[in-house]
Protein backbone atom coordinates (compact mmCIF):
# COMPACT_ATOMS: atom_id res chain seq x y z
CA UNK A 1 0.00 0.00 0.00
CA UNK A 2 1.80 3.22 -1.10
CA UNK A 3 -0.27 5.27 1.19
CA UNK A 4 1.14 3.14 4.01
CA UNK A 5 4.39 3.14 5.46
CA UNK A 6 4.25 0.47 7.56
CA UNK A 7 3.21 -2.10 4.32
CA UNK A 8 6.69 -1.37 3.47
CA UNK A 9 8.47 -2.89 6.22
CA UNK A 10 6.24 -5.71 6.23
CA UNK A 11 6.89 -6.34 2.79
CA UNK A 12 10.62 -6.38 3.48
CA UNK A 13 9.58 -9.23 6.23
CA UNK A 14 7.88 -11.23 3.53
CA UNK A 15 10.96 -10.78 1.08
CA UNK A 16 13.19 -12.03 3.75
CA UNK A 17 11.19 -15.13 4.84
CA UNK A 18 10.89 -15.91 0.67
CA UNK A 19 14.86 -15.72 0.38
CA UNK A 20 15.03 -17.81 3.03
CA UNK A 21 12.86 -20.81 2.00
CA UNK A 22 13.59 -20.23 -1.50
CA UNK A 23 16.80 -19.34 -3.17
CA UNK A 24 17.06 -17.18 -5.90
CA UNK A 25 12.91 -17.33 -6.27
CA UNK A 26 12.37 -14.06 -8.16
CA UNK A 27 10.46 -11.15 -6.57
CA UNK A 28 7.82 -8.67 -7.80
CA UNK A 29 7.48 -5.78 -5.30
CA UNK A 30 3.97 -4.35 -6.22
CA UNK A 31 3.25 -0.66 -4.62
CA UNK A 32 -0.69 -0.76 -4.81
CA UNK A 33 -3.27 2.14 -4.53
CA UNK A 34 -1.42 4.42 -6.85
CA UNK A 35 -4.71 6.10 -7.98
CA UNK A 36 -5.11 7.45 -4.75
CA UNK A 37 -1.56 8.95 -5.55
CA UNK A 38 -2.84 10.44 -8.52
CA UNK A 39 -5.66 11.83 -6.60
CA UNK A 40 -3.20 13.44 -3.81
CA UNK A 41 0.69 12.91 -4.18
CA UNK A 42 1.37 13.88 -0.33
CA UNK A 43 -0.78 10.66 0.47
CA UNK A 44 2.33 9.11 -0.35
CA UNK A 45 3.89 6.90 3.05
CA UNK A 46 6.46 5.19 0.83
CA UNK A 47 9.06 7.09 -0.96
CA UNK A 48 9.95 5.76 -4.49
CA UNK A 49 13.29 6.02 -4.53
CA UNK A 50 13.49 3.87 -1.17
CA UNK A 51 11.29 1.03 -2.92
CA UNK A 52 13.45 1.45 -6.07
CA UNK A 53 16.65 0.82 -3.88
CA UNK A 54 15.70 -1.95 -2.23
CA UNK A 55 14.27 -3.72 -5.80
CA UNK A 56 17.57 -3.19 -7.12
CA UNK A 57 19.31 -4.62 -4.21
CA UNK A 58 17.23 -7.79 -3.81
CA UNK A 59 17.09 -8.07 -7.67
CA UNK A 60 13.00 -7.35 -7.84
CA UNK A 61 11.06 -6.06 -10.34
CA UNK A 62 8.98 -3.07 -9.24
CA UNK A 63 5.42 -2.03 -10.27
CA UNK A 64 3.45 0.62 -9.02
CA UNK A 65 -0.31 -0.72 -9.47
CA UNK A 66 -4.32 0.16 -8.67
CA UNK A 67 -6.83 -2.37 -8.80
CA UNK A 68 -9.42 0.56 -9.24
CA UNK A 69 -7.78 1.61 -12.24
CA UNK A 70 -5.92 -1.41 -13.52
CA UNK A 71 -2.91 0.64 -13.68
CA UNK A 72 0.07 -1.69 -14.53
CA UNK A 73 -1.74 -4.64 -13.14
CA UNK A 74 -1.60 -5.92 -17.08
CA UNK A 75 2.29 -5.23 -16.96
CA UNK A 76 2.95 -6.89 -13.71
CA UNK A 77 1.37 -10.15 -14.88
CA UNK A 78 2.86 -10.07 -18.62
CA UNK A 79 6.46 -9.92 -16.73
CA UNK A 80 5.70 -12.70 -14.62
CA UNK A 81 4.43 -14.87 -17.80
CA UNK A 82 7.41 -13.61 -19.66
CA UNK A 83 9.87 -14.43 -16.53
CA UNK A 84 8.01 -18.09 -16.12
CA UNK A 85 8.48 -18.55 -19.83
CA UNK A 86 12.22 -17.75 -20.44
CA UNK A 87 12.83 -19.94 -17.03
CA UNK A 88 11.14 -22.82 -18.33
CA UNK A 89 12.52 -22.96 -21.23
CA UNK A 90 16.34 -22.05 -19.88
CA UNK A 91 15.50 -25.15 -17.54
CA UNK A 92 14.48 -27.50 -20.34
CA UNK A 93 17.84 -26.34 -22.83
CA UNK A 94 19.87 -27.01 -19.47
CA UNK A 95 18.44 -30.05 -17.72
CA UNK A 96 19.67 -33.59 -18.34
CA UNK A 97 16.57 -36.33 -19.23
CA UNK A 98 14.29 -36.56 -16.85
CA UNK A 99 11.55 -38.83 -16.00
CA UNK A 100 9.71 -40.22 -18.97
CA UNK A 101 5.83 -39.42 -17.45
CA UNK A 102 4.59 -41.27 -21.07
CA UNK A 103 6.76 -44.74 -19.80
CA UNK A 104 3.98 -47.21 -19.14
CA UNK A 105 6.26 -50.31 -17.00
CA UNK A 106 6.82 -50.73 -13.70
CA UNK A 107 4.89 -51.23 -10.47
CA UNK A 108 3.88 -47.44 -10.93
CA UNK A 109 1.48 -48.21 -13.73
CA UNK A 110 0.30 -51.34 -11.96
CA UNK A 111 -0.75 -49.80 -8.98
CA UNK A 112 -4.09 -49.23 -6.90
CA UNK A 113 -4.50 -45.66 -8.98
CA UNK A 114 -4.59 -46.54 -12.59
CA UNK A 115 -7.04 -48.69 -14.20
Amino acid sequence: DLTDSSSFQRAKFWVNELQNCEEGCRIYLCGTKSDLLEEDRRKRGVDFHDVQDYADEIKAELFETSSKTGQSVDELFQKVAEDYVQFTAFQVMTEEKGVDLGQRSGAYFYSCCHH
